[in-house]
């Protein structure tokens, strides 16, 4: 079975050079349509391919190794900090993570921690078990739902201030899923 990469199409504009000199499709632009939609097309059949526990109590997380991982919720009291573990793990392509976070808004903090990541160079017993770091914190259950309601209620307002056309619609962000940012990946 081939690897993601080399599913890819090549660029029609010429690749952009690696580091060694030899060609590399790492930096995909949303504007070249079909890079993108290849990346976005792998994205989406990783995604599906994972499996998820039946009680649904579980997040995804893009580790900062390039792995995508559900997470399943233990049991825990609402005061401690989240049990979690990993109930399954795929690694992704620079090409794939690139897909993955240009749905998101820019940050060059997240730029920086994902710059020449390539998850299918991680030891496949590092899917299931990362070393420390690697998936961050989930805090307590208290400090989530008080974060989810904070994000609700400042959303509520906004929604008030378009009905009210105090602002613009696209103050609410693009829609879900919509390419948000270009992050530039490669290696320095």
């Amino acid at each position: 079975m081939s690897s993601p990469a080399a599913q890819l199409p090549s660029d029609p504009e010429g690749s952009i050079p690696s580091n060694d000199g030899s060609q590399s499709s790492t930096q995909l632009k949303p504007k070249d349509s079909t890079l993108y939609e290849a990346a976005t097309d792998q994205l989406l059949a990783l995604i599906a391919s994972l499996r998820s526990p039946a009680d649904g109590k579980c997040i995804d997380d893009l580790g900062s190794d390039g792995v995508y991982r559900v997470l399943q919720w233990l049991p825990t009291p609402p005061d401690q900090p989240t049990g979690i573990k990993v109930y399954d793990a795929k690694p992704m392509s620079p090409e794939i993570i690139k897909a993955f976070l240009d749905r998101q808004a820019w940050s060059q903090v997240v730029e920086d921690r994902f710059r020449g990541v390539d998850g299918r160079t991680v030891p496949q017993e590092q899917w299931m078990n990362p070393p420390q770091g690697i998936i961050p914190p989930m805090g307590t259950k208290n400090e989530r739902l008080e974060e989810m309601r904070k994000w609700n209620e400042e959303r509520a307002q906004l929604e008030e201030k378009v009905a009210r056309r105090e602002i613009s619609k696209d103050a609410l962000g693009p829609a879900c899923d919509s390419v948000k940012s270009d992050y530039d990946l490669r290696p320095r």
